[in-house]
């Protein structure tokens, strides 16, 4: 029986799609069935539309990995959501480019950097074991070059732990963001200095933690896992930013420049040496960042290079050095920032209130007109001829007057100009001028001493 099924996933994903190894496949709406997408073999789906600068800039990067994944079982696709709108609606996709895998009737969806090697890498860590096995010294040593920070569970081999069967429970939840391995060899734990089994360690940079307690529960276990996976201080671009995002502890950001002047160099040097230390390392994060747009989006505010911020997901908040000129700051300067902030001494700014909501809606709209407009500038011409045309129209449609009705205004108007001029005393002077024709009623007429004289007569006989 289950060879039979198998049998008819693959001839309906052969009639499903027809496509050359190592070419992007073009899929429709029949992505929404679930036997497809969660029984038709590995799927990695880049959903895009044509008018989308970003997809358009992710293209080489997604055609190189069709042709790396050429011959294997990984199928690369992508799916156009101008024609099959109802496939971004049944799969939430809320942005351009969005990219999932299906795998093993599960969905991941892809939030790294838009090229082919973190694509890669990506696909690597959803179809391998989430917890790799460490067997000798020379795989140890392999694992130490290619991974600034991994766990590594030690315990005795024929052993029932429940240690080991919630660690490869949160391993399985977090591999795409972390590194886990174990190990039953003597040698390796004695190289990583583990006395007692079952033991739990994260290893970062050369230095190593250990996590005491053995009788926590499944969630402090999956918490710890991920508040100890980030190395002591990266240099974070505009994806790596967003890994932080459910983290409990501030982020304590460098703001430089791509290329570092000695005053950025020397901020940096500032917060990586305080990273390394461990009075902050349990209250803060640390890192270095040239993303000055990211940042910008961040606070919803102007900063310049260098700054120093300390930007908490949780609440929303920030705190920003108060100096503006980093000439003179010390490493015991930037301590003495933390340490206020800790005890709170230094009030944060930002936050969820009402109004800062909607300053964030408007900002980040501004934003993406801006980011729209950089990657495909005629997009945003043509929508903003739209709104021009339909301004105009608008105030030509609300300006203009039935003609029926301006007839009779202007009959009505003729009228009352003629009863006027044949008032006595009246505003108009009916005399024309010497050597001149009598103007149409009279608009332009110089009124001469008799005629002003009646007109106060007038006015006298009414009082």
């Amino acid at each position: 029986m289950a060879l039979i099924l198998r049998v008819l996933l693959l001839a309906f994903a052969c009639c499903f799609v027809v496509a050359k190894p190592g070419k992007v496949i073009e899929l429709d709406e029949r992505l929404n069935e679930e036997k497809v997408y969660k029984h038709g073999g590995t799927w990695v789906v880049m959903f895009y539309a044509p008018w989308c600068g970003y997809c358009q800039k992710m293209k080489p990067a997604w055609d190189a990995l069709a042709t790396q994944m050429g011959g294997s079982n990984i199928h690369v696709a992508k799916v156009d959501l101008t024609k099959y709108p109802t496939v971004g609606e049944h799969h939430k996709v809320e942005g351009l480019p969005t990219v999932k895998m299906f795998h093993d009737g599960e969905v991941y969806n892809y939030e790294g950097k838009r090229d082919t090697p973190s694509l890669v890498e990506f696909i690597r860590r959803v179809t391998q074991p989430p917890v790799g096995n460490i067997t000798d010294l020379p795989t140890l040593k392999n694992i130490e070059k290619s991974h600034n920070v991994f766990f590594v569970l030690a315990f005795s081999a024929g052993r029932s732990s429940q240690m080991k069967t919630r660690y490869h429970k949160a391993a399985s939840k977090l591999r795409l963001s972390g590194n886990f391995f174990d190990t039953v060899s003597k040698p390796v734990m004695e190289k990583l200095n583990v006395a007692t089994t079952p033991s739990l360690a994260v290893f970062r940079d050369g230095q190593s933690v250990l996590y005491s307690d053995k009788n926590v529960s499944q969630a402090a276990l999956e918490e710890w896992l991920a508040a100890e996976k980030f190395t002591f201080c990266p240099h974070l671009d505009d994806h790596g930013i967003y890994d932080y995002i459910h983290t409990k502890r501030p982020l304590v950001m460098a703001l430089i420049g791509k290329v570092r002047s000695s005053l950025e160099q020397k901020l940096a040097d500032h917060v990586r040496f305080i990273a390394y230390g461990q009075s902050f390392s349990s209250d803060f994060y640390f890192a270095t960042t040239d993303e000055q747009k990211l940042v910008r989006r961040l606070l919803l505010r102007f900063v310049s290079k260098p700054s120093l911020i300390v930007w908490d997901f949780e609440m929303k908040t920030f705190w920003q050095y108060p100096k503006d000129d980093y000439e003179g700051v010390s490493q015991q300067d930037v301590e003495n920032f933390l340490t206020a902030i800790k005890t709170g001494e230094i009030a944060p700014s930002g936050g969820e209130g009402f109004f800062r909501r909607f300053f964030r809606m408007w900002w980040l709209m501004a934003e993406m007109v801006l980011d729209v407009y950089e990657a495909s500038p005629w997009v945003v011409l043509a929508c903003g001829l739209v709104l021009f045309g339909t301004l105009v129209f608008c105030v030509v449609v609300m300006c203009s007057e039935d003609p029926e009705k301006a007839e009779a205004r202007g009959a009505a108007i003729a009228e009352r100009n003629q009863l006027r001029r044949e008032t006595p005393g009246g505003f108009y002077n009916t005399e024309k001028e010497e050597g001149g024709s009598e103007e149409d009623e009279g608009d332009n007429e110089e009124e001469d001493e008799e005629a002003k004289a009646a007109r106060e007569k007038g006015k006298l006989k009414q009082s």
